[in-house]
């Protein structure tokens, strides 16, 4: 369990005559310690401790020298019990005589160190200390946190406690208001005194067999009030164990006041959270088709990209090929009869020339249907897209009504639980 409480923020006291001795042990305190006061003699210390009682500031600790003017650490420590018994206390000192001992037993002083100072000695002592201290703060703000609980309960909700055999052994005052019986009316009986007949004997049956396997119990059912009015009441029962937590000593009901027409109203509301969590199960999976048909488009976006840089290059020597064409066409009208063989070889190199560029060309027409393929493909990828996204936008629009429907409920259910309120005030 994670602590409210820091040991080094404890207020610590500490009293000692001599100089030598006080400054040594202060600067080793003030190093565990955020706040250390120093007093030169029992007198001080005393008035010290009073001052910071009376303005709330009290010390978690005192340090005290037994031997010192004005007043010993014994006598010092006797008036600051007196205020507060219950501050922990540690005696420093170089006597042992018995009667000091015995004095100090009767304080209920913590812990005693004898001189010369052992820092690993008092260290050790310090933790065992503050760990007691430690705990008891925890312990008070716990108890206190609660009480503070206890009593939000008490006005808040309609509470009961009841022996192992079913018998009532405490009712708070919303218990007697909603019912209409006395404490004396119910101390003593069982809860079937406000039973209601409709509901089944199975049901407690379950109920009990809940509980007393040591289980908490939850459920709305309906009870009977002394005038024969009937109430709903949304319970839930709780087994209390012993300090073992082996064996159940008795159990707790707390119950809060609901009416027929707020059960329909939270069947309805629930209904209407099942609706939104299917709803949302659904764009989930509608963001998910869509986070994969973004990508398809992205992959075929690459694609047409790289065809189409592709298609440029071969158009691109297509062209080359086509300039290299002309100007051996220009070069062959020059020359005479006298070249003829060798315009034959040249020509049987355009022959060869002018069949690449076929092959070229089929090839640049198979990419060319390619490319519209795919443009096609994107055309119909972009018509599902604006069906998705106008399918994700009547979604929108479905679940923010029914969240405007769900507040217009939660709405109602606050200004029937107000009027309920002032019912029960008058």
């Amino acid at each position: 369990m994670e602590s409210t409480i820091n040991i080094k923020n404890l207020k610590v006291l500490y009293v000692e005559d001599e100089e030598l001795a006080r400054e040594k042990l202060g600067k080793f305190l003030k190093r565990r310690f955020t706040d250390v006061q120093l007093c030169a003699n029992g007198l001080d210390g005393f008035f010290a401790f009073q001052d910071a009682f009376n303005k709330n500031e009290k010390f978690d600790l005192i340090i005290s020298d037994i031997n010192m003017p004005k007043m010993d650490g014994l006598e010092m420590l006797e008036k600051i019990k007196e205020i507060d018994s219950k501050v922990p206390t540690m005696l420093i000192t170089a006597r042992t005589e018995t009667e000091q001992m015995l004095k100090a037993i009767s304080l209920h002083i913590d812990s005693y160190i004898l001189k010369p100072i052992d820092l690993n000695i008092i260290n050790g002592k310090l933790d065992r200390i503050c760990t007691d201290i430690f705990y008891q703060k925890n312990y008070e703000v716990q108890k206190k946190e609660l009480q503070t609980y206890l009593d939000i309960l008490n006005q808040e909700a309609i509470v009961s406690k009841t022996d192992l055999s079913g018998k009532i052994t405490y009712v708070n005052d919303g218990f007697c208001e909603i019912t209409g019986f006395t404490e004396d009316e119910l101390i003593g009986k069982s809860h079937k005194v406000i039973r209601h007949p409709e509901v089944s004997k199975d049901f407690f049956k379950n109920l009990w067999e809940t509980i007393q396997s040591g289980k908490v119990w939850s459920g709305t059912f309906k009870n009977l009030a002394k005038d024969g009015s009937t109430f709903f009441v949304n319970t839930k029962i709780i087994p209390i164990f012993d300090s073992s937590n082996k064996k159940i000593e008795q159990y707790i009901a707390i119950r809060f006041l609901v009416t027929e027409e707020e059960l329909k109203k939270r069947e309805n509301f629930k209904r209407f959270l099942e609706q939104i969590t299917e709803y949302k199960k659904k764009i989930g999976t509608l963001s998910k088709e869509k986070e994969e048909l973004f990508q398809r488009l992205q992959e075929s976006s690459n694609t047409i990209k790289s065809l189409d840089s592709r298609a440029q290059q071969i158009e691109m020597k297509r062209k080359q090929l086509l300039s290299q064409l002309e100007a051996y066409e220009r070069n062959n009208l020059e020359f005479d009869k006298l070249n003829l063989m060798t315009r034959q070889d040249k020509t049987k190199q355009f022959e060869q020339m002018y069949e690449a560029l076929n092959a070229l060309k089929s090839v640049n027409r198979k990419h060319e249907k390619h490319i519209k393929d795919m443009e096609v493909m994107l055309a119909e990828k972009t018509e599902e897209l604006d069906s998705f996204i106008k399918k994700d936008l009547e979604n929108k629009k479905r679940i923010n009504d029914l969240r405007d429907l769900v507040t217009n409920f939660q709405e109602e259910i606050e200004e029937l639980k107000k009027q309920h309120h002032k019912r029960s005030l008058f």
